[in-house]
């Protein structure tokens, strides 16, 4: 390992290495992009333009048998699902005293869900609307709470799987899988009318930020226990 790294791991090795400087590079950014695109929403700029156009052309494309498979896909990513399976996760990682992991999956993925309904009831964002909408929702729209869950959710796990592995290509592939669950999600909540593209944008800001920021502060509480013992 090089001189001067820093490992976001527990003491069963639990995360992979990232220095602490990217993850503070890594949540400025995000943060950055995020605010970019809540200013363009809240002052109707030109990316809810994009966001009209693009969610009608989606609706008008719509078809019987893709919408069926593209619901069973956002149903089964739920916030309140991958909320329980990560509950479940938790508790295995705590009777494994897995203690970092456990935090992890717990400020990560639930802190995620909590800061995400913060931000609905901040924006207020109407969601889509259609003659004929594919579901109906009447809860607020922006960011995605579906796809800052995904992304916490699926995103702790690969980080979590990349640590056990030693092979590059392992990891690119984790991450890969993990990246693509994220954007099927996504696609499925702008396909069903349940959000516009920008809404889905933040929702993945959001939950990098969130994930940046609960890994380094893990980081820097773990250096801390280290030298305080």
């Amino acid at each position: 390992m090089v001189k001067g790294s820093i490992k976001i791991r527990s003491a069963a090795g639990d995360f992979p290495s990232l220095h602490l400087t990217a993850g503070i590079i890594i949540l400025v950014i995000t943060v950055s992009l995020f605010a970019l695109v809540a200013a363009n929403v809240v002052s109707g700029g030109g990316l809810t333009s994009v966001d009209i156009q693009l969610a009608h052309w989606l609706h008008e494309h719509s078809r019987p048998q893709l919408t069926q498979c593209l619901l069973a896909l956002s149903h089964a990513h739920e916030p309140i699902v991958l909320s329980v399976v990560s509950a479940l996760i938790t508790l295995y990682f705590i009777w494994k005293k897995r203690w970092y992991a456990a935090l992890a999956i717990l400020l990560v993925v639930q802190g995620g869900m909590l800061l995400n309904l913060l931000a609905k009831q901040a924006f207020h964002r109407a969601r889509p609307s259609f003659e004929n909408p594919l579901v109906t929702l009447t809860t607020y729209s922006f960011p995605s709470g579906h796809v800052v869950a995904t992304t916490a959710f699926y995103g702790v796990l690969a980080a979590l799987l990349i640590s056990q592995t030693t092979s590059w290509v392992r990891a690119c592939c984790v991450a890969l899988a993990a990246l693509v669950m994220v954007v099927l999600v996504a696609f499925s909540r702008m396909y069903l009318g349940a959000h516009y593209l920008s809404d889905v944008l933040a929702g993945f800001l959001e939950a990098i930020a969130w994930f940046a920021l609960c890994l380094t502060a893990i980081q820097a509480y773990r250096d801390y226990r280290q030298a305080d013992g």
